[in-house]
Formats: structure tokens, C-alpha cells, sequence
């Protein structure tokens, strides 16, 4: 399969006289890095079809894989300084009787659009303040893709949902489900649809001096949340995750959060206004997803961050919760500062921690699944969701442990057995999405990086030895990006 003419869009670029491999907190401690090189400036927006499928796709697979993330590294003559900063860039792959085509696309946001007439730099972003006067703070939903409600979102949790066209990628606005989302409040970037039920939930924090915690449902097959709970937090917390089993809601409060008094009296970035409270433990959050009962409270010691759950399951009498998250130690809390800034900043040591909650005594025990190591991005058929604690996948970082983004190591993990295929010399793997086909079968995607080609590929792989079925490369390059989701076709659904 030969790929087709392309015409260049218009993207983001550096400005007069600017380099890149020079620019300061991004590239300074990361030149010719790969996790730099997988994650740079798109450099195209529209339809294509792949350069060469290695391998066969099975025919069974039908639908549209989403991928979400950062589209670029500088907003003009500006150097993006964090991990996390970057207008959103979404791409769809398309399977289709075997073949694969696709479409990728910035999205339009309202501050994009601005941004781009003036063709400069005028919102702060997560970890870069704007150099001139700033209109304001910049969420772009760079982060994840859900489908709800009877639409397609990307998603970030500093901003509203923002709605897109599923075939063209066209942006079609942030919505907030008829008011049915309480105004003021954060949206999370991961939701979660129970599998039993397809209820989506969801929660967000209100943006006030005393915080709370919604937590809200969104009925199968409607457009409205309902909120079941609300917990008074204290801080502004920047909890990236939660988990759902068939009773519960969890989620996980870090000892850190955002000063948002003064983020807004210092008008800078949300990055340098991270404060860690030191001493404090990791706390843990259960509540009933009927809304019964107060929120129950575990901590856990020693502090760590979580920034991805795996799964949860609980014991037939609902009093314990066996919790699998990606842990990582307290270094993550200064991490989250300065990301991709200062040269010599400690990286932080991750692992796979099982937590076993117990309800009635409100106390846990922990014990690690992995060795200390980068490891991120879990993975699993979200048709275990909270109910069966089936195989997880995860990336690890083995090779460049002074570029723990640079992923090489994609491992799968069943309760009992480690497997593990490693990355080909200057490759790096993106988040595993499970593909499930029209017969049931699941199928394990992921996005890659082939620095020597400047390409980036797709992967399909058996789900049980991790076997390579297909490599759809795409002769050309997008970013990397966070997360993803699959939308199978009508037809697959009906099947």
C-alpha cells in the first residue's frame, strides 16, 4: 500500500531566528533525546492512508482508533517548557476489511483559533507563561478521547469537554450536557463506562477556595449527568484518574496541589504554582456509586503520586477493593514542576503497586507488582473494568533510564506471568489500546516511533504472547501523544 499526495497544513512553528535544538526548558535538558523526537510538532493536518502495512490486518477489526495528544513544541517564536503544553492533535485510524486509512487534525479550540490569526502566543499554558500580555489560562484537551453521550470529546482535566466530528475531526465546541455538569468544575480525562451497565462516570473539582469533589453519573443512553456525591477536599488536587468496580468509586488525593490563589494573583503557569505538602500521605477515596453512605478514607504511606489506575475488582461481600495503579515515589511531586525543565532534576521511580482496601476497618496494605523503574500508560479490555482482573499492559522504559519517556518495553502482565517485547534499536512504543473485533477477539494497538525513518508506525499484536501481527507504517510523523480510545463500526457492534 502506497501512500498518497499530501498537502502540508499549516502548523505551529518557531519564529524568526529561532532553533529548536537550542530553545531552553523543553529542549535544553533533552537534545536528540527520542522521547523529544516522538513527540515534536506535527507537521501535517488532513486525510492519508499508510506508506506500507508489514504483515496482515485481521479484517475483523472495524471501527476508528482515537489518539490524543500535544500537536507541537513551540507556539511561534515560543518554546513550550512542559510535557503536558501543546494544543490538542487528534488522529483516526480506520480499519475497514483489513485496510487502514486515517485523518489528523489540530483542534480548533476558541484560543487556538486566536492564537493563530494573531500568530502569536497569548494564553498561558500548563508550564509556559506567555511572554506578552496573556488573554487568560490555555487547557487545551490534549489528553484522551471518549465517546458519550452521543458524541466524540477530547478531553483534558483543566477544561470543559470539547466535542469533535468523528470523521472529519472537526471541532464542534466544549459542551457541559445541557447544565447537567455543574459550572465551575473541572471535567477528568479519563471516564470510565462500567461494562456491565454502560453508565459513565465521571468527576471533577470545583474551582473555589474550599474544593470539593463531584462524582457524577452519566445514564446509558443519555445526554445528562447526575451528581451522587460531593466531598470537601481542601486543596486543589491535581487527581488524574480514578477506577470504578461494581459498587465503588476510588480515587487517589496526592499530597500535592495547585495554589490557584496564586497562580491567579502572580498570573503565571499552573506548573510553578504546584505545592507539595510535605508529610502528608497519599489518601485514597471510596464511595458508593449509588450515592449511599459517606465517602470512605484510607491513607497510605509512604507519599507517592498516581497518575494511572490499571484496574479494581471487590470481594463478593463489598467489604475490600484489590486496587492496581501505577505508583510513583514523592520525586514525582517536584517532576510535576518542572518536567522537561531543569537539567539534573531526579527521576522519580515508578512501579505497579496492588493496594487491598479494607472498607470496615479503613486501613490497606500494598505490595509492589514491578521493580522500581519507569513504567506508565496501563492498558487493559475495558470489558474487565472494575469487574475482572484480567492481563494489564504497561510500558516501561529499560534502555534510556536517563529518558524515562522514551518507552522501549511493552510488558503484559496476568497475575502470574511477566511478557515483555522490547522496541527495535532508536524506537520508542506509545499507550496500548485494546481493538476488539467483530467476532469478540481483542487485538493489542500501539503507536511508534522510528527515529531512523523519522515515522511513526502503528502495531497490532496478539494479545496473549504479544506476538507483531501488522505494523502499519505511516510515512510520515505525529506526535506520539497520551491516550486513546476505540470506537468499533455499527456494523461490529451489531455483530
Amino acid at each position: 500500500m502506497r501512500a498518497n499526495a499530501q498537502t502540508n497544513a499549516p502548523v505551529m512553528g518557531p519564529g524568526r531566528g529561532a532553533t529548536l535544538a537550542s530553545h531552553g526548558p523543553w529542549t535544553s535538558s533533552r537534545p536528540g533525546r527520542l522521547s523529544y523526537l516522538a513527540f515534536r510538532t506535527a507537521t501535517r493536518e488532513g486525510p492519508w492512508i499508510p506508506r506500507v502495512i508489514e504483515g496482515r490486518v485481521p479484517r475483523e477489526i472495524s471501527g476508528a482508533l482515537y489518539r490524543n495528544g500535544p500537536g507541537q513544541k513551540e507556539t511561534f517564536d515560543v518554546p513550550l517548557g512542559h510535557f503536558f503544553d501543546g494544543d490538542a492533535y487528534l488522529t483516526a485510524i480506520r480499519f475497514d476489511e483489513g485496510r487502514v486509512s486515517g485523518v489528523s487534525r489540530f483542534v480548533a479550540t476558541s484560543e487556538r483559533i486566536h492564537e493563530q490569526k494573531y500568530r502569536q502566543m497569548r494564553y498561558h499554558e500548563f508550564g509556559t507563561r506567555c511572554p506578552g500580555r496573556a488573554l487568560g489560562f490555555k487547557n487545551p484537551p490534549n489528553v484522551n478521547v471518549f465517546a458519550m453521550a452521543g458524541g466524540h470529546f477530547a478531553l483534558s482535566e483543566g477544561a470543559p469537554p470539547v466535542q469533535f466530528e468523528p470523521e472529519t475531526l472537526a471541532c464542534q465546541g466544549a459542551r457541559d450536557f445541557g447544565g447537567s455538569w455543574p459550572a465551575r468544575t473541572t471535567f477528568t480525562a479519563h471516564p470510565k463506562r462500567d461494562p456491565a451497565t454502560g453508565d459513565v462516570y465521571a468527576y471533577g473539582l470545583t474551582m473555589a477556595l474550599s474544593p470539593e469533589l463531584v462524582l457524577a453519573r452519566l445514564p446509558a443512553g443519555e445526554t445528562a449527568f447526575q451528581t451522587f456525591a460531593r466531598v470537601r477536599v481542601g486543596n486543589f488536587y491535581p487527581v488524574h484518574d480514578f477506577m470504578i468496580t461494581k459498587t465503588y468509586v476510588i480515587l487517589a488525593l496526592p499530597p500535592v496541589y495547585i495554589n490557584m490563589w496564586g497562580m491567579l494573583r502572580g498570573r503565571s503557569c499552573i506548573a510553578k504554582n504546584i505545592v507539595a505538602e510535605r508529610g502528608k500521605p497519599l489518601r485514597i477515596i471510596v464511595a458508593r456509586k449509588d450515592g449511599q453512605g459517606q465517602a470512605v478514607i484510607v491513607e497510605s504511606e509512604p507519599a507517592s503520586m498516581i497518575f494511572h489506575h490499571c484496574n479494581a475488582v471487590e470481594s463478593a461481600d463489598g467489604n475490600t477493593i484489590r486496587l492496581i495503579s501505577m505508583e510513583t515515589d514523592a520525586s514525582a511531586f517536584q517532576m510535576l514542576g518542572g518536567w522537561g525543565g531543569a537539567a539534573g532534576l531526579e527521576q522519580p521511580r515508578s512501579q505497579m503497586t496492588e493496594f487491598v482496601i479494607d472498607l470496615k476497618s479503613r486501613s490497606l496494605s500494598r505490595a509492589a507488582l514491578t521493580e522500581n523503574g519507569p513504567i506508565e500508560f496501563p492498558a487493559i479490555d475495558n470489558r474487565q473494568l472494575g469487574r475482572k482482573m484480567g492481563a494489564i499492559y504497561a510500558l516501561r522504559t529499560l534502555d534510556a533510564t536517563d529518558d524515562p519517556l522514551a518507552f522501549d518495553t511493552l510488558m503484559a502482565w496476568d497475575g502470574a506471568r511477566l511478557r515483555e517485547v522490547r522496541a527495535g534499536r532508536g524506537q520508542v512504543f506509545g499507550e496500548a489500546v485494546a481493538l476488539v473485533d467483530r467476532t469478540g477477539r481483542s487485538w493489542i494497538s500501539h503507536l511508534g516511533y522510528d527515529s531512523e525513518a523519522d515515522e511513526t508506525f502503528l502495531d497490532i499484536r496478539a494479545p496473549d504472547g504479544l506476538d507483531l501481527v501488522a505494523r502499519i507504517r505511516f510515512g510520515f510523523r505525529i506526535p506520539l501523544g497520551f491516550h486513546g480510545c476505540f470506537a468499533p463500526s455499527a456494523d461490529a457492534l451489531l455483530a
